[in-house]
């Protein structure tokens, strides 16, 4: 359900009306990323598990700017997506070396891992959007490596060279939306999600 922002009046208070994910995504442009691609497996997955919340919430707070929805619901599908890898990291590292022994090394990369893909995702889009909404950068770095460690550690690869990708993302949302006030930083929005 694709919906233009329109302002309504119900007792006495103005309403946004519901945007899906997906538009919550454009608004925003993040879907300028080099990783969001609608027609992919990772956003479809990502889209069917998180649409039916972001809709939810919106309905629970619907004077909220969307942009802080899906901070939520990004903050959340990150937290799930490391607790689903960390479940999972021995027999991940154990199917990866098992594939390496079979095949060698240039085969078994053919092989995808889905949660990890699905986790890049998420971070890139996570990450962009704390730079979209000016917060802090210290933090997103601090998340920006603790993703790439954690990825790392399971498929290989340089950590310093990943978290620069996820960063790149934050700085990518930063300069799209230079006119977003600071106070729409990380503590602001916990603050928010208590009012």
């Amino acid at each position: 359900m694709t919906v233009a922002i329109a302002r309504m009046k119900s007792h006495g208070k103005h309403y946004k009306a519901m945007i899906d994910l997906k538009q919550a995504i454009c608004d925003i442009k993040a879907d300028q990323l080099n990783c969001v691609h609608f027609e992919s497996l990772q956003w479809q997955q990502f889209y069917q598990g998180n649409n039916g919340l972001f809709e939810k919430v919106q309905h629970a707070k619907p004077t909220r700017a969307a942009s802080q929805h899906l901070l939520g619901l990004l903050t959340k599908a990150h937290i799930e997506s490391l607790s689903q890898i960390e479940a999972h990291r021995s027999s991940v590292a154990a199917m990866n070396q098992a594939f390496e022994q079979q095949l060698g090394k240039e085969h078994a990369a053919n092989f995808h891992y889905q949660d990890g893909e699905q986790f890049i995702l998420v971070t890139h889009l996570w990450l962009y959007l704390q730079g979209y909404l000016n917060m802090d950068f210290s933090l997103a770095n601090d998340h920006a490596e603790q993703t790439a460690t954690t990825l790392v550690s399971l498929e290989g690869g340089d950590i310093q060279a990943l978290r620069a990708e996820f960063m790149a993302s934050f700085y990518q949302g930063k300069n799209l939306n230079k006119t977003t006030p600071s106070a729409h930083g990380f503590i602001h929005w916990l603050k928010s999600l208590f009012q």
